[in-house]
């Protein structure tokens, strides 16, 4: 964009947001877009903003803040509106949910790394404990054998009266393995209802789409996994603002992200919406972004 051009637009949005009676403030609160960024663009500064990429889409941003018709506005400016693929590599989205240029990297600490360890040092408990049970079980029918053979060999009459007392008990072993199997079907079934994500509706406000009571499984962690068509800068925090995860995916980009069972819920930001799916322990979310470049997604879980 040139210095004039960029100029009449940063005047215009200006303008725009005095007859709204808006401060700079109230923009920043509504675009999520850094306070000096707005004071550049208003000053017809686009030089001042982290790249091309960022100058479409913050002026489309804060057109829309202002209630102007964003595609007649971008269209009198001969703005581009084409999806481009933004160079997100070095994009962040800070704890106050401002977009702010420069990555942010989050050191896990020994508490993380620990919590990352746990259900391996899990799975290789149960893994010796059903060992353990196995070879428990072989042991006892080795014995069960030898002691039926030395009670065949002294009397064939006592044989065939043990094989038919074995007869009956392997019936009876046979309609109670049946009747166990039954009944744990029917707790498998229960649990797997039991255990199953239901995400509610969502509804969708401003640049964030909300839902509000996510059903989740008591005691349980959480896979939030993230998938991209596109590059595009993803942020992963907590309902306290802790970071469980960001990065930038990459085209064809898949991540998942494991939420603790005490984490009461999560807020997603995404540097390109159209480019990125996002599902919840195997269910699609709907982001119900409209086209929306910067997007939010936030879920409270109810367990």
């Amino acid at each position: 964009m040139n210095e004039e051009r960029n100029s009449v637009i940063g005047q215009e949005l200006q303008n725009a947001r005095l007859d709204k009676g808006l401060s700079l403030d109230d923009i920043q609160q509504s675009t999520k877009i850094q306070k000096r960024y707005l004071a550049a663009i208003e000053n017809g500064q686009f030089d001042q903003l982290p790249g091309a990429f960022y100058e479409r889409a913050f002026v489309r941003q804060y057109a829309s803040a202002v209630g102007l018709d964003v595609t007649e506005f971008m269209q009198n400016h001969d703005i581009q509106t084409q999806t481009v693929e933004p160079d997100l590599s070095g994009a962040r989205v800070d704890s106050d949910n401002v977009t702010r240029a420069g990555m942010h990297q989050v050191e896990e600490s020994t508490a993380e790394k620990t919590r990352q360890m746990l259900p391996k040092i899990l799975i290789g408990a149960a893994v010796v404990a059903i060992i353990g049970i196995i070879w428990a079980l072989v042991a006892s029918f080795a014995g069960s054998a030898k002691q039926e053979n030395t009670t065949s060999s002294v009397s064939v009459t006592t044989s065939k009266v043990s094989s038919s007392a074995s007869s009956d008990a392997e019936k009876s072993s046979t309609d109670a393995s049946k009747e166990s199997a039954a009944k744990s079907s029917s707790a498998s079934s229960e649990k797997k209802d039991k255990d199953a994500v239901d995400l509610g509706a969502g509804q969708a406000t401003g640049n964030t789409v909300n839902y509000g009571t996510v059903k989740a499984p008591a005691n349980k962690e959480l896979t939030l996994n993230l998938k991209t068509t596109g590059a595009s800068w993803i942020q992963v925090s907590d309902a306290s603002g802790a970071v469980l995860w960001n990065g930038t995916l990459q085209a064809n980009g898949n991540q998942d992200v494991k939420i603790p069972a005490t984490v009461p819920g999560v807020r997603v930001s995404i540097g390109n919406a159209a480019a990125t799916a996002v599902s919840l322990d195997g269910k699609s979310v709907d982001l119900m972004a409209n086209n929306a470049t910067v997007w939010n997604l936030a879920m409270t879980f109810a367990r």
